[in-house]
């Protein structure tokens, strides 16, 4: 039986430190089709340099370097290389679990309608946790990211022109928009009750040192480049708290709650 080749997209800028654990991974899953694409993103690290030749000679693994461009730069330009059926983005220090992608192709396989699949998540390192997802959902997509980075992806999703935004490459949060856009244009995503990746959380990584810090210019650009989804959303919420608030339940809980809201307005 001839199984969908998946490419695993890697940026990787100094990471010399993680990235063995990363590819130790993909190469110890349950899942036999499937290439690496490693791109240096303009590494200054000479550990990370170094480690990078560990790599070559292997077959399945494919390096390329650029000059420092950001993870959607470096995402941007492997994904247009690569002949794979999936296009599966992970970071250079997550690492993917044994079984899972065996199970996203099966459920892919059953469920063609779809154009990505995406499931749950493992925290590992200064966090510890199992993180539940949920379906997609267009109202919440605006206030936070609701789909991590690491999804199966068909290759078709991006012969269709849709790419990771590169204003954001280096500000943080490209995945973040890249839903939002996806979902924006029609695609369709499915959510798979199972989990799919480890995440590692170290409260030096970019997402705590980059994109955080420049939170409030990212929301701008989204909302300004997304401003019609976002007024279509918010005239829906808009209206569905208008309807709430008239409705009876809401009415008598209202009532029920009066005194206790007395009583909190005079302790204050």
């Amino acid at each position: 039986m001839n199984l969908p080749l998946v490419s695993f997209i890697i940026p990787y800028y100094n990471a010399g430190a993680t990235i063995q654990e990363t590819i130790d991974s993909i190469f110890n899953q349950s899942y036999s089709n499937f290439d690496i694409w490693l791109i240096n993103d303009g590494s200054t690290d000479p550990f990370s340099i170094e480690k990078l030749k560990d790599f070559e000679g292997n077959e399945q693994i494919h390096i390329l370097h650029q000059e420092n461009a950001g993870p959607s730069v470096a995402r941007n330009v492997a994904i247009e290389k690569t002949n794979a059926d999936y296009i599966l983005p992970m970071d250079a220090d997550n690492t993917i679990i044994e079984t899972s992608l065996n199970q996203f192709i099966e459920f892919a396989k059953k469920n063609p309608e779809f154009d990505a699949y995406h499931g749950d998540l493992i925290y590992f390192g200064q966090k510890k946790d199992y993180f539940k997802r949920d379906e997609y959902n267009d109202l919440k997509s605006i206030l936070i990211s609701q789909i991590d980075t690491c999804a199966l992806i068909r290759k078709s999703v991006f012969e269709k022109g849709l790419f990771y935004d590169v204003y954001l490459s280096k500000l943080g949060l490209e995945d973040w928009e890249f839903w939002i856009n996806f979902h924006n244009k029609g695609l369709k995503s499915k959510y798979v009750s199972t989990a799919l990746f480890n995440m590692r959380v170290e409260f030096s990584s970019r997402t705590y040192q980059v994109a955080n810090k420049n939170l409030d210019a990212i929301k701008d650009y989204v909302f300004i480049k997304h401003i019609r989804y976002l007024s279509e959303n918010y005239n829906t919420l808009f209206y569905q708290k208008k309807q709430l608030l008239e409705t009876p339940d809401y009415r008598i809980g209202k009532f029920i709650l009066k005194p206790y809201r007395f009583l909190k307005r005079l302790l204050n």
